[in-house]
Protein backbone atom coordinates (compact mmCIF):
# COMPACT_ATOMS: atom_id res chain seq x y z
CA UNK A 1 0.00 0.00 0.00
CA UNK A 2 1.54 3.29 -1.10
CA UNK A 3 0.69 6.98 -0.81
CA UNK A 4 2.12 9.87 -2.79
CA UNK A 5 3.25 12.52 -0.29
CA UNK A 6 6.77 12.43 1.06
CA UNK A 7 7.81 11.72 4.65
CA UNK A 8 10.78 13.07 6.61
CA UNK A 9 13.87 10.95 6.02
CA UNK A 10 15.76 9.00 8.69
CA UNK A 11 19.40 9.84 9.25
CA UNK A 12 20.67 6.29 8.58
CA UNK A 13 20.01 4.26 5.45
CA UNK A 14 18.95 1.16 7.40
CA UNK A 15 16.36 3.10 9.42
CA UNK A 16 12.92 4.41 8.51
CA UNK A 17 11.56 7.69 9.88
CA UNK A 18 8.01 7.32 11.26
CA UNK A 19 5.82 10.37 11.82
CA UNK A 20 2.61 9.66 13.73
CA UNK A 21 -0.03 12.38 13.78
CA UNK A 22 -2.61 12.17 16.54
CA UNK A 23 -6.20 13.25 16.09
CA UNK A 24 -5.70 15.93 18.74
CA UNK A 25 -2.88 17.59 16.79
CA UNK A 26 -0.08 15.82 18.67
CA UNK A 27 2.80 14.29 16.75
CA UNK A 28 5.42 11.63 17.46
CA UNK A 29 8.53 11.10 15.32
CA UNK A 30 10.83 8.10 15.72
CA UNK A 31 13.08 5.78 13.71
CA UNK A 32 12.72 2.02 13.31
CA UNK A 33 14.49 -0.64 11.27
CA UNK A 34 13.15 -1.48 7.84
CA UNK A 35 10.76 -4.50 7.91
CA UNK A 36 10.01 -4.08 11.63
CA UNK A 37 6.37 -4.13 12.69
CA UNK A 38 5.05 -0.60 13.19
CA UNK A 39 3.19 -1.20 16.47
CA UNK A 40 5.88 -3.35 18.08
CA UNK A 41 8.56 -0.79 17.34
CA UNK A 42 6.39 2.09 18.56
CA UNK A 43 5.64 0.35 21.88
CA UNK A 44 9.29 -0.52 22.40
CA UNK A 45 10.13 3.18 22.04
CA UNK A 46 7.53 4.27 24.54
CA UNK A 47 5.05 5.70 22.02
CA UNK A 48 1.53 5.76 23.47
CA UNK A 49 0.10 3.92 20.47
CA UNK A 50 -3.41 2.45 20.67
CA UNK A 51 -3.37 -1.34 20.81
CA UNK A 52 -4.86 -4.35 22.50
CA UNK A 53 -4.58 -7.82 20.95
CA UNK A 54 -1.42 -7.28 18.81
CA UNK A 55 -2.46 -10.17 16.52
CA UNK A 56 -4.68 -8.39 13.98
CA UNK A 57 -8.03 -9.19 15.56
CA UNK A 58 -9.31 -6.31 17.68
CA UNK A 59 -8.74 -3.38 15.32
CA UNK A 60 -7.67 -1.03 18.13
CA UNK A 61 -4.40 -0.17 16.36
CA UNK A 62 -6.01 0.84 13.06
CA UNK A 63 -3.89 3.50 11.43
CA UNK A 64 -4.37 5.63 8.32
CA UNK A 65 -1.42 5.60 5.98
CA UNK A 66 -0.77 9.14 4.75
CA UNK A 67 2.46 8.47 2.91
CA UNK A 68 4.96 5.67 2.53
CA UNK A 69 4.58 1.92 2.13
CA UNK A 70 3.89 -1.02 4.44
CA UNK A 71 3.41 -4.74 3.83
CA UNK A 72 0.41 -6.19 5.70
CA UNK A 73 1.14 -9.46 7.49
CA UNK A 74 -2.49 -10.58 7.13
CA UNK A 75 -5.04 -10.39 4.34
CA UNK A 76 -6.89 -7.12 4.98
CA UNK A 77 -10.08 -8.77 3.76
CA UNK A 78 -9.90 -11.00 6.84
CA UNK A 79 -9.12 -8.16 9.23
CA UNK A 80 -11.55 -6.18 11.43
CA UNK A 81 -11.17 -3.21 9.09
CA UNK A 82 -14.28 -2.24 7.13
CA UNK A 83 -14.11 -2.03 3.34
CA UNK A 84 -14.43 1.75 3.42
CA UNK A 85 -11.54 1.96 5.92
CA UNK A 86 -9.32 -0.16 3.69
CA UNK A 87 -10.20 2.03 0.71
CA UNK A 88 -9.35 5.12 2.80
CA UNK A 89 -5.86 3.76 3.44
CA UNK A 90 -6.21 2.21 6.90
CA UNK A 91 -3.92 -0.61 8.03
CA UNK A 92 -3.39 -2.48 11.27
CA UNK A 93 -0.19 -1.25 12.89
CA UNK A 94 0.37 -4.58 14.65
CA UNK A 95 0.49 -6.37 11.28
CA UNK A 96 2.23 -3.68 9.19
CA UNK A 97 5.84 -4.29 8.15
CA UNK A 98 7.50 -0.94 7.48
CA UNK A 99 9.12 -0.69 4.04
CA UNK A 100 10.29 2.92 4.18
CA UNK A 101 9.67 6.32 5.75
CA UNK A 102 6.05 6.78 6.80
CA UNK A 103 3.56 9.42 7.77
CA UNK A 104 0.52 7.93 9.50
CA UNK A 105 -2.48 9.06 11.50
CA UNK A 106 -3.57 7.20 14.64
CA UNK A 107 -5.58 7.86 17.79
CA UNK A 108 -2.65 8.56 20.07
CA UNK A 109 -3.74 8.51 23.68
CA UNK A 110 -2.76 9.83 27.06
CA UNK A 111 -2.72 6.48 28.77
CA UNK A 112 0.38 6.85 30.96
CA UNK A 113 1.94 4.07 28.92
CA UNK A 114 3.91 1.66 31.07
CA UNK A 115 7.18 0.17 29.85
CA UNK A 116 7.07 -3.48 28.83
CA UNK A 117 9.39 -5.59 30.97
CA UNK A 118 10.10 -9.25 31.58
CA UNK A 119 10.25 -10.59 35.14
CA UNK A 120 10.58 -14.04 36.66
CA UNK A 121 7.93 -15.43 39.00
CA UNK A 122 6.78 -18.60 40.70
CA UNK A 123 3.30 -20.08 41.05
CA UNK A 124 1.97 -19.17 44.49
CA UNK A 125 -1.58 -20.44 43.94
CA UNK A 126 -2.93 -23.14 41.63
CA UNK A 127 -6.60 -23.61 42.36
CA UNK A 128 -9.17 -25.44 40.25
CA UNK A 129 -12.49 -23.64 39.83
CA UNK A 130 -15.74 -24.89 38.27
CA UNK A 131 -16.02 -24.82 34.50
CA UNK A 132 -12.49 -26.11 33.83
CA UNK A 133 -10.88 -22.87 35.00
CA UNK A 134 -7.75 -22.44 37.10
CA UNK A 135 -7.10 -19.46 39.36
CA UNK A 136 -3.38 -19.01 38.74
CA UNK A 137 -1.40 -16.60 40.91
CA UNK A 138 2.24 -15.77 40.36
CA UNK A 139 4.62 -14.33 42.94
CA UNK A 140 6.97 -12.01 41.09
CA UNK A 141 10.67 -11.79 41.83
CA UNK A 142 10.46 -8.03 41.32
CA UNK A 143 7.47 -5.64 41.42
CA UNK A 144 5.34 -5.16 38.30
CA UNK A 145 3.24 -2.22 37.12
CA UNK A 146 0.01 -2.58 35.14
CA UNK A 147 -3.19 -0.66 34.48
CA UNK A 148 -6.68 -2.09 34.99
CA UNK A 149 -7.76 -4.10 31.95
CA UNK A 150 -4.25 -4.81 30.72
CA UNK A 151 -2.72 -8.20 29.99
CA UNK A 152 0.66 -9.89 29.73
CA UNK A 153 2.20 -12.98 28.21
CA UNK A 154 3.28 -15.79 30.52
CA UNK A 155 5.36 -18.89 29.96
CA UNK A 156 6.86 -21.67 32.02
CA UNK A 157 10.58 -21.14 32.42
CA UNK A 158 12.38 -23.04 29.65
CA UNK A 159 9.29 -23.38 27.46
CA UNK A 160 8.69 -21.66 24.14
CA UNK A 161 4.92 -21.84 24.66
CA UNK A 162 3.73 -18.33 25.56
CA UNK A 163 0.13 -17.33 26.15
CA UNK A 164 -1.58 -14.01 26.87
CA UNK A 165 -3.86 -13.51 29.89
CA UNK A 166 -5.47 -10.47 31.51
CA UNK A 167 -4.74 -9.53 35.10
CA UNK A 168 -7.81 -9.88 37.31
CA UNK A 169 -6.23 -7.90 40.16
CA UNK A 170 -6.96 -4.26 40.88
CA UNK A 171 -3.71 -2.30 40.44
CA UNK A 172 -2.23 -1.09 43.75
CA UNK A 173 -3.41 2.32 44.93
CA UNK A 174 0.16 3.51 45.42
CA UNK A 175 1.87 3.57 42.03
CA UNK A 176 5.20 3.78 43.83
CA UNK A 177 4.47 0.42 45.45
CA UNK A 178 3.63 -1.86 42.47
CA UNK A 179 2.24 -5.39 42.67
CA UNK A 180 4.41 -8.28 43.78
CA UNK A 181 1.79 -10.94 43.00
CA UNK A 182 -0.64 -11.15 40.08
CA UNK A 183 -3.51 -13.44 39.16
CA UNK A 184 -5.05 -14.87 36.00
CA UNK A 185 -8.06 -17.01 35.08
CA UNK A 186 -7.03 -19.82 32.72
CA UNK A 187 -9.68 -21.82 30.86
CA UNK A 188 -8.83 -25.36 29.82
CA UNK A 189 -9.01 -25.65 26.04
CA UNK A 190 -9.06 -29.16 24.55
CA UNK A 191 -5.77 -29.63 22.75
CA UNK A 192 -4.39 -26.36 24.09
CA UNK A 193 -0.69 -26.91 24.72
CA UNK A 194 -0.41 -24.50 27.65
CA UNK A 195 -3.77 -25.02 29.35
CA UNK A 196 -3.61 -28.83 29.09
CA UNK A 197 -0.12 -28.75 30.63
CA UNK A 198 -1.29 -26.43 33.39
CA UNK A 199 -4.21 -28.72 34.28
CA UNK A 200 -2.13 -31.91 34.46
CA UNK A 201 -1.06 -31.34 38.06
CA UNK A 202 -0.64 -28.72 40.77
CA UNK A 203 1.99 -26.33 39.46
CA UNK A 204 2.63 -24.50 42.73
CA UNK A 205 6.29 -23.47 42.89
CA UNK A 206 6.86 -23.72 39.13
CA UNK A 207 8.99 -20.92 37.70
CA UNK A 208 7.38 -18.65 35.09
CA UNK A 209 8.30 -15.62 33.02
CA UNK A 210 5.92 -12.67 32.68
CA UNK A 211 6.21 -10.08 29.89
CA UNK A 212 4.03 -6.98 29.83
CA UNK A 213 1.91 -5.07 30.33
CA UNK A 214 0.03 -4.66 27.05
CA UNK A 215 -3.31 -3.19 25.99
CA UNK A 216 -5.37 -0.10 26.78
CA UNK A 217 -8.81 -1.64 27.41
CA UNK A 218 -9.53 0.16 30.68
CA UNK A 219 -9.07 3.70 29.36
CA UNK A 220 -12.04 6.06 29.78
CA UNK A 221 -13.41 8.70 32.13
CA UNK A 222 -13.45 7.08 35.58
CA UNK A 223 -16.72 8.81 36.51
CA UNK A 224 -18.66 7.41 33.55
CA UNK A 225 -21.05 4.52 34.26
CA UNK A 226 -19.86 1.22 32.83
CA UNK A 227 -21.65 -1.60 31.02
CA UNK A 228 -19.36 -4.63 31.22
CA UNK A 229 -19.98 -7.78 29.20
CA UNK A 230 -17.82 -10.83 29.87
CA UNK A 231 -17.84 -14.25 28.31
CA UNK A 232 -16.22 -16.93 30.47
CA UNK A 233 -12.73 -16.00 31.61
CA UNK A 234 -13.20 -12.65 29.88
CA UNK A 235 -14.36 -11.75 33.38
CA UNK A 236 -10.73 -11.24 34.46
CA UNK A 237 -10.13 -7.72 33.07
CA UNK A 238 -13.68 -6.73 34.04
CA UNK A 239 -12.91 -7.52 37.69
CA UNK A 240 -9.80 -5.37 37.43
CA UNK A 241 -11.51 -2.43 35.71
CA UNK A 242 -14.60 -2.33 37.91
CA UNK A 243 -12.58 -2.76 41.10
CA UNK A 244 -10.28 0.11 40.21
CA UNK A 245 -13.07 2.47 39.12
CA UNK A 246 -15.04 1.86 42.29
CA UNK A 247 -11.96 3.04 44.14
CA UNK A 248 -11.26 6.05 41.94
CA UNK A 249 -14.81 7.31 41.45
CA UNK A 250 -17.46 8.06 44.06
CA UNK A 251 -20.35 8.00 41.62
CA UNK A 252 -19.74 5.63 38.68
CA UNK A 253 -22.09 2.63 38.60
CA UNK A 254 -21.63 -0.65 36.78
CA UNK A 255 -23.74 -3.36 35.21
CA UNK A 256 -21.87 -6.62 34.63
CA UNK A 257 -23.36 -9.14 32.19
CA UNK A 258 -21.52 -12.42 32.75
CA UNK A 259 -22.13 -15.27 30.33
CA UNK A 260 -21.21 -18.94 30.74
CA UNK A 261 -22.69 -22.16 29.35
CA UNK A 262 -24.33 -23.75 32.40
CA UNK A 263 -24.74 -23.15 36.12
CA UNK A 264 -21.95 -25.69 36.72
CA UNK A 265 -19.62 -23.38 34.78
CA UNK A 266 -20.06 -20.37 37.08
CA UNK A 267 -16.48 -20.26 38.32
CA UNK A 268 -15.93 -16.91 40.01
CA UNK A 269 -18.50 -16.69 42.79
CA UNK A 270 -15.89 -15.93 45.45
CA UNK A 271 -14.43 -12.93 43.62
CA UNK A 272 -17.78 -11.70 42.31
CA UNK A 273 -19.38 -11.87 45.75
CA UNK A 274 -16.44 -9.97 47.23
CA UNK A 275 -16.80 -7.29 44.56
CA UNK A 276 -20.55 -6.98 45.13
CA UNK A 277 -20.09 -6.76 48.90
CA UNK A 278 -17.57 -3.94 48.54
CA UNK A 279 -19.60 -2.06 45.90
CA UNK A 280 -22.99 -2.02 47.57
CA UNK A 281 -25.65 -0.84 45.11
CA UNK A 282 -23.10 0.54 42.64
CA UNK A 283 -22.62 -2.81 40.90
CA UNK A 284 -25.34 -4.99 39.43
CA UNK A 285 -24.52 -8.53 38.24
CA UNK A 286 -26.53 -10.37 35.60
CA UNK A 287 -25.40 -13.96 35.02
CA UNK A 288 -26.81 -15.48 31.84
CA UNK A 289 -26.51 -19.15 30.80
CA UNK A 290 -26.40 -20.17 27.15
CA UNK A 291 -26.72 -23.96 27.48
CA UNK A 292 -28.44 -24.61 30.81
CA UNK A 293 -30.70 -27.71 30.57
CA UNK A 294 -34.31 -26.74 30.11
CA UNK A 295 -35.47 -28.86 33.04
CA UNK A 296 -33.21 -27.21 35.62
CA UNK A 297 -34.45 -24.87 38.34
CA UNK A 298 -32.28 -21.96 37.13
CA UNK A 299 -34.35 -18.81 37.57
CA UNK A 300 -31.98 -16.38 35.90
CA UNK A 301 -31.81 -15.35 32.23
CA UNK A 302 -30.89 -17.80 29.49
CA UNK A 303 -29.33 -17.32 26.08
CA UNK A 304 -26.30 -15.58 24.63
CA UNK A 305 -25.06 -12.43 26.36
CA UNK A 306 -26.63 -10.31 23.65
CA UNK A 307 -30.05 -11.48 24.86
CA UNK A 308 -29.52 -9.46 28.04
CA UNK A 309 -28.78 -6.25 26.13
CA UNK A 310 -32.24 -4.76 25.70
CA UNK A 311 -33.75 -1.29 26.07
CA UNK A 312 -35.17 -2.53 29.41
CA UNK A 313 -31.76 -3.31 30.94
CA UNK A 314 -31.88 -0.12 32.98
CA UNK A 315 -28.81 1.67 31.65
CA UNK A 316 -28.51 4.85 29.64
CA UNK A 317 -26.87 3.46 26.52
CA UNK A 318 -26.12 6.95 25.20
CA UNK A 319 -23.80 7.78 28.09
CA UNK A 320 -22.17 4.53 29.26
CA UNK A 321 -18.72 3.22 28.49
CA UNK A 322 -18.75 -0.39 27.30
CA UNK A 323 -16.08 -2.86 28.40
CA UNK A 324 -16.29 -6.17 26.54
CA UNK A 325 -14.13 -9.24 26.86
CA UNK A 326 -14.54 -12.77 25.53
CA UNK A 327 -14.20 -14.78 22.34
CA UNK A 328 -14.08 -13.00 19.00
CA UNK A 329 -17.60 -13.85 17.82
CA UNK A 330 -19.18 -12.85 21.14
CA UNK A 331 -17.42 -9.50 21.37
CA UNK A 332 -18.20 -8.57 17.76
CA UNK A 333 -21.88 -9.44 18.29
CA UNK A 334 -22.01 -7.36 21.47
CA UNK A 335 -20.28 -4.41 19.78
CA UNK A 336 -22.90 -4.39 17.06
CA UNK A 337 -25.75 -4.68 19.55
CA UNK A 338 -24.45 -1.83 21.73
CA UNK A 339 -24.10 0.47 18.73
CA UNK A 340 -27.71 -0.35 17.77
CA UNK A 341 -28.77 0.63 21.29
CA UNK A 342 -27.01 3.98 21.08
CA UNK A 343 -23.59 3.44 22.68
CA UNK A 344 -20.92 5.75 21.24
CA UNK A 345 -18.50 3.48 19.29
CA UNK A 346 -15.56 5.46 20.69
CA UNK A 347 -16.67 4.44 24.20
CA UNK A 348 -16.68 0.72 23.45
CA UNK A 349 -13.47 -0.90 24.69
CA UNK A 350 -13.00 -4.52 23.66
CA UNK A 351 -10.62 -7.38 24.31
CA UNK A 352 -11.19 -10.25 21.88
CA UNK A 353 -9.86 -13.72 22.71
CA UNK A 354 -8.54 -15.83 19.87
CA UNK A 355 -7.09 -19.19 21.01
CA UNK A 356 -3.55 -19.84 19.80
CA UNK A 357 -3.58 -21.79 16.56
CA UNK A 358 -6.91 -20.36 15.43
CA UNK A 359 -6.77 -19.33 11.75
Amino acid sequence: MTAQAGAPTAARADLCRITVRGRDGSEEVFDIRRNDLLLKAAIEQGIDYPHNCRVGVCGTCKTRLVSGRVSPMVDLALSPLKNEEIEAGYVLACQAKVRGDLVVEAKLGHHALLPVKTVSARVSRWHKLPGDVIDLRLKCDEPVHFHAGQYCTIAESGSFTRRSYSYYDVPPIDEDAPATEVGFLVKRLPGGRFSEWLFEQDRTGTKFWIEGPYGIMGVDDVDVDGLCVAGGTGLAPILSIVGERLRKSSKARFTIVFGVRTRADIFANERLNQLLAEAGDRVRLITILSHEPQGSDWKGPRGLVTAALTPDLGVDYTSVAGFLCGNLAMVEAVEGRLIELGVDPDRIHADKFVPSGTP
